[in-house]
């Protein structure tokens, strides 16, 4: 047949997802969560120590997730004394200094007994006193996560984030960001040096902001409460190959310690045909495994139900251990993508627990670790012994469905001059049709799968490493091959 028609049919937001990866270097949404939990992107050490101190003893926002019994275990600089009724107020109020990431409608769902038994005093309101209350920006769900910081006088980073660019390519940072109750609240984004954090450039700079008081006036500062707007910064990045490593802050740019409170979602980076002003060269060109070390596991579940998955994970290149909870910690631990509920990460101490009915998905499980300036690197747990798995290889038959199909083709896309009639309402259970004699369709394709951010379920690459189509589930990559499962 000369002109032979070759018909794919395809999801319309699976082609836009895929273009967009393309350009896209991260996006930040925080995902889902009615509980306080942290990030790795929030720094918790660095030069900004010397910046000044909140009343809970550092110059870096601490998670609001736990009271405490003792305030011991508080910086020397903490000004609680031992009122540990105080300091327990500010966590559930998350004040001045605190910091969550949770849902904004769930904040104030943490327990008001103190581990001495008494109740919270003070309750705080401004973090959903309005009307409606506010929902994520991402989905405008009521258990979508921000991140929720009380900015407080300290003009610290609230999140810092590695990041490798390409030589000579503009890029646009972004942000929505949140006032709750008051819009004493600005926002500078910097690029940094990776290791001394120097700042390459910023909006401050470009913008020539000086005034960080609650009084200032300029472009980075919210022009309203209670509505999220977005804050943008665009930046170039030198035409050299030693100038492409660098860090992307966000850093709290107005001092005051009442009307900034704020909500941030979707923080995105991407490449941009836009103008932006070229960032200095860091001095230091970094090699990240140099600074911290995932490496990956294997577990048998045949002779083991557990496996610590940091035995074999290095910060630095002296030998030292990854070390996730005391006085000696370094590092910070999380999963990546979801994991199913019966592998179990102790956060505290990097052991994975498989309990009964765990079955090992097709590449594995993946988690990343991150130093407390937000330095990170991943790795790959495989897992065996454990559950069935599809065999690639082998097939299985079922007697087909001839039933008539209730679900028809709407769409078309066709270079033909002619197109066959009922095309493309003909074909059964499809969305999209595309039809050419001469052209073919390419899928987006990659080197490596891990880094497609924001990978959404139902999307398809080729991977050029393995030299196969893969699709995500929601939870991995993998090959599309024949298989049986039954």
């Amino acid at each position: 047949m000369n002109n032979l028609r070759k018909i794919i049919s395809a999801i319309v937001v699976m082609i836009t997802c895929n273009l967009n990866a393309q350009t896209l270097i991260f996006k930040e949404d925080f995902g889902k969560s009615t509980i306080r939990t942290s990030s790795q992107y929030v720094p918790q050490t660095g030069k900004d120590g010397s910046l000044g101190f909140f009343k809970h003893g550092s110059s870096f926002y601490r998670l609001a997730d736990k009271y405490l019994s003792d305030l011991s275990t508080l910086p020397s600089t903490n000004t609680y004394g031992t009122n540990k009724g105080s300091y327990n107020q500010d966590v559930w109020n998350i004040d001045n200094g605190f910091y969550a990431v949770i849902a904004p409608s769930h904040i104030y769902d943490m327990t008001k007994v103190m581990p001495d038994g008494n109740n919270i005093g003070w309750i705080g309101e401004w973090w959903y006193n309005q009307n409606p209350k506010p929902a994520d920006h991402t989905d405008g769900s009521l258990d979508g996560a921000v991140l929720v910081v009380n900015g407080g006088m300290v003009l610290n980073q609230y999140y810092r984030r590695v990041v490798q660019l390409e030589p000579g390519k503009t890029y646009k940072v972004s942000a929505f960001i949140y006032g709750a109750g008051g819009n004493k609240v600005g926002v500078s984004f910097e690029a940094q040096d990776i290791l001394t954090e120097k700042v390459l450039g910023s909006s401050n700079i470009d913008h020539n902001i000086t005034d960080f008081s609650e009084n200032a006036k300029n472009v980075m500062r919210l022009s309203a409460a209670n509505t999220w707007e977005q804050k943008t910064w665009t930046f170039k990045a030198p035409n050299d190959a030693n100038c492409i490593n660098i860090a992307v802050a966000l850093r709290n740019n107005i001092a005051s310690n009442d009307g900034n409170d704020f909500f941030v979602d979707d923080i995105t980076l991407e490449e941009t045909t836009e103008t932006g002003t070229e960032y200095d060269c860091p001095d230091t060109n970094v090699v990240i495994d140099n600074i911290i070390k995932a490496t990956d596991d294997h577990v048998d579940l045949s002779t083991t139900s557990s496996i610590n998955i940091i035995d074999n994970d290095l910060y630095g290149t002296n030998g030292t251990k990854v070390v996730l909870t005391g006085n000696n910690k370094n590092s910070t631990i999380s999963i990546i993508g979801e994991w199913p509920a019966e592998a179990i990460l102790d956060t505290e101490t990097g052991i994975v627990t498989f309990t009964s009915g765990f079955v090992p998905p097709v590449g594995g499980l993946r988690y990343q670790i991150c130093s407390l300036i937000g330095i990170c690197s991943s790795a790959t747990i495989t897992v065996t012994g454990g559950g069935t798995t599809p065999t690639p290889g082998t097939s299985c038959t079922k007697t087909p469905n001839t039933t008539t199909a209730t679900s028809f083709t709407n769409v078309g896309v066709s270079a033909m001059s002619t197109k066959l009639e009922n095309w493309p309402t003909a074909i059964p259970n499809g969305f999209l049709a595309l039809e050419s004699s001469t052209k073919g369709f390419v899928i987006t394709r990659t080197v490596d799968v891990v880094k497609i951010v924001d990978a959404k379920e139902g999307m398809i690459v080729y991977d050029t490493t393995e030299k196969c189509v893969k699709l995500y589930n929601g939870t991995i990559w993998h090959c599309i091959e024949k298989s049986c499962n039954e």
